[in-house]
């Protein structure tokens, strides 16, 4: 192709109908009639699929054991119904209001990804104010600290978030006196356990172990002010009906506030939880009500010009 034909070529692509942008197009007109049925349409689907929820969050067998104790203590229950693998573990703390804001902002991102932080950074910075140093995490009774960590050593994470991590350990779990194994493997979001596990953890710069999917999961803000967190899971093994249960606790988490352990099956859609239900069920709810105001507006007006 010589120099000629090409110019050519290039002054035809200029004026053609892609680079000029005029193909023809269609641009739907939405009708009163195309309005009204598609939100008929999306308002019955996601009530059907509200109610569906609702019916399988149901068939969710959930137990909640209250406990307080400074020391080792121990929960013993019946369960009067079968519980069927898998099987979670929670534990719930009221009235503890993890969506504050200065809460969810006192942390650093950088060092939950496990980049090392300046001393000179962070004081500037002020991201972990009033929970900076060894010393606060000392003061708040942390037990996971090692004695190499000196006091006006960086915390390694530093946040409020991490300096309240609830550290509580289920040291046993029967059921009618035998043993049962627990697991805290695959317990977290994919992302985190992804996120954190390229995290070498470190004895002597991290005062705890970053890669512990406990640790990721209570890093995760809850948006309730009952936040409730999966614990551990029973490993292969169903409660039969009428099934004695014992759990032996330490708390090594200094809340004052009230503490449960809740033992619940799952499904497709989850933990026990109407939540998710109810917005469907309400959203659909609304969807048909906006057709039904469609419809009388429409024929309102449409009434009005025949006149």
């Amino acid at each position: 192709m010589n120099k000629e034909e090409f110019n050519k070529l290039y002054e035809e692509l200029k004026k053609s109908k892609f680079r000029q942008q005029k193909f023809p197009g269609w641009r739907p007109l939405p009708t009163i009639s195309c309005i009204t049925i598609i939100f008929i349409v999306f308002g019955i689907l996601f009530i059907i699929i509200g109610i569906l929820i609702l019916i399988f969050t149901g068939m969710i067998k959930e137990y909640k054991f209250h406990y307080k104790c400074n020391s080792q203590c121990s929960i013993s229950a019946t369960i009067p119904e079968e519980m069927k693998s898998p099987i979670m573990i929670y534990y719930q703390i009221d009235d503890f209001r993890e969506n504050h804001r200065f809460y969810m902002d006192n942390k650093s991102d950088k060092q939950l990804k496990g980049e090392e932080v300046s001393k000179s950074d962070l004081e500037k910075s002020g991201e972990c104010e009033n929970s900076l140093y060894i010393e606060d995490f000392r003061e708040y009774g942390m037990s996971t600290i090692s004695p190499s960590l000196d006091g006006d050593d960086i915390a390694f994470p530093c946040g409020l978030k991490a300096k309240s991590y609830f550290q509580d350990e289920i040291d046993e779990f029967k059921i009618f006196e035998k043993e049962v194994e627990l697991t805290t493997e695959n317990i977290a979001y994919k992302k985190d356990i992804d996120t954190f596990s390229k995290i070498e953890f470190d004895q002597n710069k991290h005062w705890t172990d970053m890669t512990k999917e406990q640790f990721m999961i209570w890093m995760r803000v809850s948006p309730f002010e009952n936040p409730r967190k999966l614990w551990a899971k029973i490993k292969d093994t169903d409660i039969k009906k009428d099934s004695t249960i014992t759990i032996k606790i330490t708390p090594k988490s200094l809340f004052t506030f009230d503490k449960y352990i809740i033992l619940s099956t799952r499904n497709v859609f989850g933990g026990k939880s109407s939540f998710l239900g109810i917005c469907y069920i309400v959203f659909g709810g609304l969807c048909l009500l906006s057709a039904v105001i469609f419809i009388n507006v429409y024929n309102y007006f449409h009434k009005k010009e025949k006149k």
